[in-house]
């Protein structure tokens, strides 16, 4: 079986119209079981020697890339050697990258008294994703599927609901967007965890976090120092292990 990590970037519940972040990214580390203990034991190897202010209890991307929390003081250079050091876990444990991203403004262009949620649209897209390409995996622990996310008391329940009406009839998230794929290869619903307390879920924060940071560098004018190292990480460690991915969903009418 594989164990599906899930983890978001932008999120901005339902507002539509935040400049600083325009896309919302749910992104997700697939690794086989026999993998995960691997993966875990690496990343805490890691942690434990990360040249942080103080001990490194959970990886996130946003904190690495800003220099806070406990890599506040470390130097940039540095920063980005431990981030790429964590990302490399992912082609170590033959760990396969799926995302989906959603356009606030074009959601907000849709209308409605009550825009659909973007982190549901990008789950819904997500786990159809998924689905399609673990139908075509030919191993036998790449053909089910246990979902994993981090703790959000705000989107549990809707999303727990999601996962289950796709796991029968298929539901849709917005009228004019049908599911045509039916969740038959999902084991159980979605369970969620303390990111803190869960390796896979933190590899899953660090990628997100690069694919959305390098989408939002392409649409920049000038490339920094810092843009340059990103786009680096996302080509070195995340792109070579993307099963599948929905850009920026959904198209506009």
């Amino acid at each position: 079986m594989l164990i599906c990590y899930l983890d978001e970037s932008g999120n901005t519940g339902r507002r539509l119209d935040d400049p600083d972040q325009p896309i919302h990214l749910i992104a997700a580390v697939l690794v086989r079981e026999d993998w995960v203990r691997v993966m875990s034991d690496r990343l805490d190897a890691l942690a434990a020697a990360a040249p942080t202010t103080r001990p490194l209890v959970e990886y996130r991307g946003q904190e690495i890339f800003g220099g806070t929390g406990p890599w506040r003081d470390v130097q940039p250079h540095v920063r980005i050697r431990e981030y790429a050091k964590a990302l490399s876990v992912l082609s170590e444990v033959d760990a396969a990258v799926a995302y989906a991203s959603i356009s606030k403004l074009r959601l907000a262009a849709m209308g409605g008294h009550l825009p659909p949620n973007p982190h549901l649209c990008a789950l819904q897209f997500l786990t159809e994703a998924i689905q399609i390409w673990i139908a075509g995996q030919l191993h036998p622990l790449c053909r089910r599927v246990m979902l994993v996310a981090d703790e959000n008391h705000e989107q549990e329940k809707y999303a727990y609901d999601l996962i289950c009406d796709m796991q029968t009839i298929g539901r849709p998230v917005m009228d004019s967007i049908k599911p045509t794929v039916r969740l038959d290869n999902f084991v159980d619903a979605i369970y969620f965890t303390k990111s803190d307390q869960n390796r896979g879920v933190q590899l899953a924060d660090l990628v997100a976090f690069i694919i959305r940071r390098a989408a939002w560098v392409m649409d920049q004018p000038s490339i920094t120092r810092s843009d340059k190292a990103v786009r680096r990480l996302l080509e070195r460690h995340v792109s070579p292990q993307i099963c599948s991915f929905v850009p920026y969903g959904p198209k506009p009418r």
